[in-house]
């Protein structure tokens, strides 16, 4: 890849990345303008808003060091507990689920250490998430699990939507690719940049059919 198009694909990546932080707070801060909340909800929400604005921090300081298209092989940055950052997760995407009463379900172990970086974790299961909500049905159910596989974490999100075609599940990966299915068009950037999050920490991210009915995103981690 070029420099000039190593760098539009940067700018287009941090310009994804930081669409749903930004997103979250707003939400957050939208609830709690248009509705009376008890104080302790409207302390957690606030709470949520601004960890969504640290992480956010760190992100725009953090662009111009690396590129998250770039998956090169190094040594894993960071350790954290999977379970936190699925829990961070869904309480971040939270405002989106509930603008299409989507529920979302999490099966999940007390404890998950993986050798990630807590915020590459944050990054690319808020893309997984934020995809089944948006590709799933209105009112549908994503189901969120987690769990030890050998030397691995594993994260499954799982969709009632459209799913995955068989011959799309590798492609969908790439830089630019968007699937084919109505309601699946997009910009080609969330999912390349989960893939080469978990390939940094070396570890690997697939698509095959879910249960209930759409995609299952099989997210691993070296557990650690």
């Amino acid at each position: 890849m070029s420099p000039e198009h190593l760098a539009r694909a940067m700018i287009a990546t941090v310009g994804h990345e930081l669409r749903t932080p930004l997103t979250s707070i707003r939400g957050y801060l939208e609830t709690l303008l248009d509705e009376e909340w008890d104080a302790p909800t409207a302390r957690r929400f606030l709470e949520t808003a601004r960890r969504e604005t640290l992480r956010l921090s760190r992100l725009v300081e953090g662009m111009l060091e690396f590129s998250m298209l770039e998956p090169v092989a190094t040594e894993p940055c960071g350790r954290c507990n999977v379970v936190e950052q699925i829990e961070a997760t869904v309480e971040m995407i939270a405002p989106l689920a509930a603008a299409r009463r989507v529920t979302i379900r999490t099966y999940l172990p007390e404890s998950a250490p993986a050798r990630v970086d807590g915020d590459a974790c944050v990054h690319a299961l808020a893309n997984l998430v934020e995809n089944a909500v948006k590709h799933g049905t209105d009112r549908g159910t994503i189901d969120v699990r987690c769990y030890r596989e050998e030397r691995y974490v594993q994260i499954a999100v799982e969709d009632d939507g459209g799913g995955i075609p068989s011959a799309q599940r590798e492609s969908i990966f790439l830089m630019g690719a968007s699937s084919a299915l109505p309601g699946r068009g997009g910009c080609g950037i969330g999912l390349a940049v989960v893939k080469a999050i978990a390939e940094r920490a070396g570890g690997d991210v697939r698509v095959e059919r879910s249960a209930l009915g759409g995609a299952r995103f099989v997210l691993r981690f070296p557990a650690g």
